[in-house]
């Protein structure tokens, strides 16, 4: 059943539409304040609402309503006995839809009103399979972005899972710098594509058990250019910062990394924070070429490459919550956090 949400002075009015509007859920409140909270709480179908209220107008009131995320959509049809053109102007101009004077015409009044609860209803329907749409779009993609990435790394033959963490370590690193949720899991997104080259580099090389040669090892550290490549050219904003964290997240802090050899804040802070991220993961990991380490030789891997390898605050960062990082690290190595 809808509901309809009265906010009104007068108790006979209040009385009255209740029992015209017998086929809704009516709720009532007799002035603004009360009806603001009331509204938020159930989120009604319709708000009818009196103008000439003490302590707040009904302006007022309407004003507020659309200033809030649970109500600004909420259809407002103000019920008044001013007259005039230029108070209906005031009541469009703060966001009603309708407008009808007192006394009203009960059929005019049941007929508006079934026509907006109607409206709002389709609305929100329609806006409902929209949401739902568009979460699945997003899934889609990150499923695509996965599989595109898992073609490098089934290529390494590393752990299928290093992506993925990596991924995970770049979203916390934003958490802990402050980023927004949409800006978090967008460079997490972005992230898992950080090695997406690899698949331009033969098997000989990527899964050799032993230190690469000379030759070897330039051949595997153009595997940076060629995920660049492959994204820069992308529609997408996403796939741009990811071709963007290809690129960097080899560069070192001190100028010594690949495939530029940038400098310090010349690299870009998602290539900055891949580049731990990456490193923590892989001194973690069991590799073709060494064993895993221990979290102590890790955590003083970290501590020594500040400010020389990597960024000394993305670095601290780590440092500072490094059993949190660890945790995170075995929680997605036995599954319980989901990847």
């Amino acid at each position: 059943m809808a509901k309809v949400l009265v906010i009104e002075d007068t108790p006979e009015y209040i009385e009255m539409l209740t029992s015209l509007l017998s086929d809704y859920e009516v709720y009532a409140a007799k002035e603004g304040k009360k009806g603001l909270a009331l509204a938020e709480s159930i989120e009604p179908d319709l708000i009818l609402l009196d103008i000439n209220m003490p302590f707040m107008t009904g302006y007022e009131v309407c004003r507020r309503l659309k200033q809030m995320q649970k109500t600004r959509a909420i259809p407002v049809i103000f019920l008044t006995a001013n007259e005039g053109l230029e108070y209906e102007e005031i009541g469009f101009n703060v966001g009603a839809v309708d407008y009808i004077s007192k006394p009203f015409n009960t059929a005019i009044l049941k007929a508006r009103v079934k026509t907006h609860v109607d409206l709002y209803r389709l609305q929100s329907s329609l806006q409902q399979q929209v949401d739902e749409q568009t979460k699945e779009i997003q899934k889609l993609n990150h499923e695509i972005t996965y599989i595109s990435a898992s073609i490098a790394e089934l290529k390494s033959k590393e752990t299928g899972q290093h992506l993925r963490r990596v991924a995970e370590f770049c979203y916390l690193f934003c958490k802990f710098l402050g980023k927004d949720e949409a800006e978090c899991e967008k460079i997490k997104m972005a992230a898992v594509l950080h090695d997406i080259g690899k698949v331009g580099i033969s098997d000989e090389i990527l899964n050799k058990p032993s230190k690469l040669d000379e030759d070897e090892w330039v051949v595997m550290k153009t595997h940076s250019m060629l995920g660049y490549e492959m994204l820069a050219d992308s529609e997408f904003e996403m796939m741009r910062l990811a071709a963007v964290i290809a690129l960097e997240h080899h560069e070192r802090w001190d100028g010594e990394g690949y495939p530029y050899g940038k400098k310090g804040e010349e690299i870009s802070l998602v290539g900055r924070i891949c580049a731990v991220a990456d490193v923590f993961d892989s001194l973690l990991d069991k590799r073709v070429y060494k064993e895993p380490w221990e979290e102590k030789a890790v955590k003083e891997y970290f501590e020594m490459a500040s400010g020389t390898q990597f960024d000394p605050k993305i670095a601290t960062l780590l440092l500072e919550n490094f059993d949190m990082f660890i945790y995170t690290w075995k929680a997605l190595q036995t599954g319980k956090i989901a990847l």
